[in-house]
């Protein structure tokens, strides 16, 4: 009667050594992960997270699957809703930058959320095509709130050596809460459409609340304070020719990805036969992939420059995009489209901090505001661009020509590089450096 006594007593003692071995192993993974994310803005990254998630649902499922199915308009008519949003994001986001510069940049955080809010509710209440281009364009100049204020929160409060990484952190929070909402607005838009117009208005309220929790009012103490700048430049002598020609890289990049945006549900549909949803859930471990890869992006790009990671960036887009355009199978296309967030990823933490090294203080929101404006611009040039090929000849030749404007991209990138010197670090070109200030949340 003892053996099996004995054997039970070492079978408990054998499992519950390998659940301590578990734990202590989860202990270890976690110190080690909290190690590589110290000092990253664990508050800002939320607010990025949450809002995010409603734009994915709004941008991804409501414009390109409920539009199309729900309300019973044609291809073309996604590419001109997030034309639409782009659009108003280029028009806004300068201005808006500017403004930036002269309040506290949470306030203009806080005041982009309003409007987003306000867009979605109108959409649920709505059931119009046209009405749904207003409230596109509604978003867009909440987004263009948003993203200069966000950026420069983040080049006023970390020096050169250290904001190719916030920026990929931050990058982690906007790939992870877009990729959570497309795949949540997939899954429900089908069975339960008005689902998304309750869902994404909660999530704009949650980073309402991590806003004005996580964000600190560094620059006047006071949410409605007013800054008052003792030197600053004017606008001619901070727009350099290297400032220029940068941003019309970022433009060309930017228009080049976004073309192939409302061609992924019909090269779906037609090419491949699948539904949206199965591309979808296809493409998600790309978003997760990408998610993952930011930080080490923006720390190559603050060790080893900003060309370097652009560069590369834009032949990974390529060989995604081609790869694409001939796919016949739905793993094929999804590890094409795998490659394609990769490349993105190495692109977006490079360019962003390179507008950031050459900003002063006194016109990083409007400098940062023009350079997200761009992209903004190729947000609502590329998918009209997209939609319209699509309609006109097929989706894989969308991914085709975007996959041309990025080789283009790629060679310019490269002429970049040579004429202003592909310098292997940040850039200093700090006259008008601020001292350094507590991150936000963390």
């Amino acid at each position: 009667m003892e053996r099996p006594w004995g054997f039970f007593a070492w079978l408990v003692m054998s499992r519950t050594a390998s659940d301590w071995r578990k734990v202590t192993e989860m202990v270890r993974i976690g110190r080690a992960l909290k190690g590589y994310l110290a000092g990253m803005p664990a508050g800002l990254g939320l607010v990025v997270f949450f809002v995010q998630i409603a734009l994915g649902i709004a941008l991804f499922a409501i414009f390109q699957e409920y539009v199309t199915e729900e309300l019973g308009k044609g291809d073309a008519w996604p590419g001109i809703l997030i034309g639409g949003y782009g659009g108003a994001r280029f028009i806004s986001e300068t201005p808006t930058g500017a403004i930036s510069d002269r309040i506290e940049r949470k306030l203009g955080i806080l005041a982009g959320f309003t409007f987003i809010a306000l867009a979605i509710a109108l959409m649920a209440l709505v059931k119009n095509e046209y009405a749904f281009l207003g409230c596109a364009v509604m978003m867009g100049v909440g987004t263009a709130f948003l993203w200069p204020a966000t950026y420069a929160i983040s080049a006023d409060l970390y020096p050169a050596a250290r904001r190719g990484a916030v920026i990929g952190f931050l990058n982690v929070g906007q790939l992870a809460g877009f990729g959570l909402g497309a795949l949540v607005g997939a899954s429900l838009v089908g069975p339960a459409p008005q689902l998304l117009f309750v869902i994404a208005p909660a999530c704009v309220a949650a980073a309402f609340v991590c806003a004005l929790v996580g964000i600190p009012t560094y620059r006047t103490q006071r949410l409605f304070g007013r800054v008052r700048h003792q030197s600053r430049p004017s606008m001619r002598a901070v727009m350099t020719p290297r400032i220029a020609a940068l941003s019309g890289l970022i433009l060309v990049a930017t228009v080049s990805l976004y073309m192939i945006v409302p061609a992924i549900r019909p090269l779906g549909q037609d090419q491949i036969g699948v539904s949206f949803f199965t591309l979808t859930v296809a493409l998600a471990p790309g978003l997760l992939l990408g998610a993952a890869l930011y930080i080490p992006a923006g720390r190559f790009s603050d060790r080893y420059g900003r060309t370097l990671p652009f560069f590369a960036g834009q032949a990974l887009l390529v060989a995604g995009m081609l790869t694409a355009a001939a796919a016949s199978s739905l793993w094929v296309a999804a590890a094409a489209g795998w490659v394609i967030f990769i490349g993105n990823v190495c692109c977006v933490p490079a360019y962003n901090a390179a507008i950031m090294d050459l900003a002063p203080p006194s016109h990083r929101g409007t400098l940062i505001g023009l350079t997200v404006a761009l992209s903004g611009l190729g947000l609502g040039i590329g998918p009209l661009l997209g939609g319209f090929i699509s309609q006109e000849a097929s989706p894989a030749a969308v991914f085709r020509v975007a996959a041309l404007l990025s080789t283009v991209t790629g060679v310019a990138i490269v002429l970049y590089g040579r004429h202003f010197g592909a310098a292997r670090g940040p850039i200093e070109e700090f006259t008008w450096a601020e001292p350094e200030r507590p991150a936000p949340g963390g």
